[in-house]
């Protein structure tokens, strides 16, 4: 963040886009902000700045200790089960519950090919508080390959659609650690003092995985050709490769080592990383957040979907892709309907193969459908 920020209590001018980006959200149930730690004070204690949303001014300074006492971490996934989209759930051979499958409330496309049916967009997401895959455990990197391989099975179903998994993480929020551990009273040891930053493309608090549907062939994204006018061909899965860009870093998906990979590919990034996976076995690439990989997928993603993307100032200028937005109260309920009808449709997927949506065993590998 620089060293203009390493004393925001002093700072004369607000936060730029990209920064707050980096800051993780807090709330203490009336005040929700972004929360940036100072380095310095006693051990690895820092006081804090909490800077507002809309401005980037800093709107007050916390010590340390007291901020974890106030503030909580905001977490919009929190409770994916109750979620309009909620698929299903992975759980381990004891029942704990591990990794949550949701759809998108917000679908790429409403109204794709010939039937005009909306496209799937799933999210997995462990159920325990992770800032990043790096971070998690090796049971929940199973289960997450569970989820992984059902999805897929179930999106070659529809339309023998392919599946392009996507993932932007953050190093774990070890200033908010340390400020528990200040208010506790444990904290313990000196290491390098610097403030933990998220990844700006990381809206959320909370891990999680992209599963982006493309299409075998060409087909017309109607949303758009109604917008623009004229036909507006979505190029699917012919838009993406299996190769990225000379900052994208290859890794195992190996289960038991995806992990310790992310966490050495991501730290010359300060921890924070994105990921592409083309289909459930192949190549796993890592790549920084701001960067021409990443720039490229977003721009594959675009074509495969028949969507735009560009410069977005928030991220300083990097490439972003530009989505329909649920601002429209009739593409509002579109969306509300394209949901209720893929949850359908999974639910079926699951009941065909005598699958418990809520004990999803890890390592299952999806059967054929039962026979009627």
């Amino acid at each position: 963040m620089g060293s203009v920020v390493d004393h925001p209590e002093r700072r004369l001018v607000p936060f730029t886009q990209v920064e707050m980006r980096r800051m993780w959200t807090y709330s203490d149930g009336v005040l929700t902000t972004k929360g940036y730690r100072s380095p310095g004070g006693t051990a690895r204690a820092g006081n804090w700045a909490l800077v507002d949303q809309a401005t980037g001014n800093v709107q007050g300074v916390v010590p340390p200790g007291e901020f974890s006492r106030r503030f909580r971490p905001v977490d919009v996934f929190a409770d994916v089960p109750g979620f309009p989209g909620y698929l299903g759930t992975v759980t381990a051979s004891d029942g704990t519950a591990l990794v949550d499958l949701v759809l998108d409330r917000n679908p790429f496309m409403l109204a794709n090919g010939p039937r005009r049916a909306a496209r799937p967009h799933v999210l997995m997401v462990p159920r325990s508080h992770r800032d990043g895959w790096s971070s998690a455990t090796p049971q929940e990197l199973a289960a997450r390959h569970t989820a992984m391989t059902l999805v897929a099975a179930w999106y070659r179903g529809l339309d023998g659609g392919h599946v392009v998994f996507c993932a932007n993480d953050s190093a774990p929020n070890l200033d908010y650690l340390r400020d528990v551990e200040v208010a506790g009273g444990t904290l313990a040891g000196s290491g390098a003092d610097v403030a933990i930053t998220r990844n700006p493309r990381q809206d959320v608090q909370h891990a999680h995985l992209h599963a982006f549907y493309a299409e075998r062939g060409q087909t017309e994204n109607h949303e758009s050709s109604a917008l623009h006018g004229l036909p507006v061909m979505a190029e699917g899965q012919w838009a993406f490769s299996a190769a990225l860009g000379s900052d994208a870093v290859r890794v195992e998906p190996d289960g038991t080592r995806l992990a310790a990979g992310l966490r050495a590919a991501a730290q010359p990034w300060g921890g924070s990383y994105c990921s592409y996976q083309l289909g459930v076995d192949g190549p796993f690439w890592v790549m920084p957040a701001l960067g021409p990989s990443q720039d490229e997928f977003n721009q594959r993603l675009a074509r495969a979907d028949g969507l735009k993307a560009g410069p977005d100032p928030k991220l300083g200028g990097a490439i972003n892709l530009v989505r329909p937005t649920l601002a429209d109260a009739g593409r509002l309920h579109a969306a509300q309907q394209a949901t209720a009808e893929q949850r359908a449709s999974f639910e079926t997927f699951l009941a065909q193969r005598g699958l418990n949506a809520r004990s999803l065993a890890v390592g299952l590998v999806p059967q054929a459908p039962r026979a009627p």
